[in-house]
């Protein structure tokens, strides 16, 4: 299977999913670990609708008083983390997702030690390959980030066989979190 049809398969099975019960499962699984609890600062991303709903970890983490970074797209290949104090300030970017205003600073994501960040994918292999939109902007990121890390994905868009380039993210059974919990 090519990047091409692993992304065609994850797209139509993720078609099948209620994203807003997926991400509640997501939330509920995430708000039990010791790495949530653990975490001054989170890492996240404010899903469009065909991923994980994402509001509810956004909002936990302002409500727990977290240091709350997003990207925003600065180029056809690089990202900035930015902090953001209010979900009400996102608003769609450069490819319609919702993110942090251009009046807000670009921040440090590795500035504290207890970061945790929560990546998107379309699909996870079952060996920990990541397989995104085709960017780069995750993997490039990841190629440099020691923090703690979780990959949010639905349990239907785990696939036996991806294909995956050097470059490619791996993740550790226990750094993927499905709407049933972490992978074990």
């Amino acid at each position: 299977m090519t990047k091409r049809e692993a992304r065609a398969l994850a797209k139509a099975r993720r078609a099948e999913l209620d994203m807003q019960a997926v991400g509640c499962g997501m939330a509920r699984a995430l708000f039990a670990l010791p790495c949530w609890a653990a975490a001054d600062t989170v890492l996240a991303f404010a899903a469009m609708p065909d991923e994980p709903d994402t509001a509810a970890m956004l909002r936990q983490a302002l409500a727990d008083g977290k240091r709350l970074l997003l990207p925003r797209v600065r180029s056809r290949t690089e990202m900035d983390w930015v902090e953001i104090p209010s979900l009400s300030l996102l608003q769609p970017g450069v490819y319609g997702i919702p993110e942090p205003p251009a009046d807000l600073p670009a921040a440090d994501p590795g500035r504290d030690a207890a970061t945790l960040a929560l990546i998107p994918c379309l699909a996870a292999g079952t060996d920990g390959v990541r397989l995104g939109r085709g960017g780069g902007y995750y993997d490039r990121f990841l190629a440099q980030y020691k923090g703690e890390r979780l990959l949010l994905c639905p349990a239907a868009a785990l696939l036996a066989d991806l294909p995956a380039d050097d470059w490619d993210a791996r993740f550790a059974p226990d750094e993927i979190l499905t709407e049933k919990g972490i992978l074990q």
